[in-house]
């Protein structure tokens, strides 16, 4: 992190610094296949089968749906249904960890329990820690 004098003697962090510093905890943080989605050929088939079998995939007001049909990479809140779901199947989120963070982000709603309810009944029984050759 790069910094900058202040009065006194004191550093104090740069903007710059601080936005390189949450690029990296951010990009730290991220589930494996979004890194390698190409190399997730089993997180993949996965997602691409709740968004076939749990129709309609409600969550909060969100059609989660019609993002995974539609492939909707460009909507932060698709992305963060992505990440979570991969922490879900890499078994880094347990199933009530990941009912709690998906409706704290994307919202209650009377579909949530459902949907939830799909997507964890479709969770392949032996599926990995992590993709290979990551962490």
């Amino acid at each position: 992190m790069t910094y900058r004098k202040r009065s006194r003697g004191r550093l104090l962090p740069t903007v710059k610094g601080i936005v390189i510093a949450m690029l990296a905890a951010f990009s730290a943080g991220c589930a494996p296949d979004a890194v390698r989605s190409v190399e997730a050929t089993g997180f993949n088939a996965y997602i691409k089968k709740i968004g076939q079998v749990c129709q309609p995939l409600l969550i909060g007001d969100a059609d989660v749906g019609e993002w995974i049909r539609m492939n909707s990479m460009g909507v932060d809140n698709y992305n963060y249904f992505i990440d979570a779901t991969s922490k879900l199947y890499y078994n880094r989120l347990t199933p009530a960890g990941y009912s709690q963070a998906v409706t704290g982000f994307l919202g209650p709603g009377s579909s949530n329990e459902r949907s939830f309810e799909c997507i964890i009944a479709n969770l392949p029984p032996d599926r990995p820690n992590a993709p290979a050759g990551t962490y």
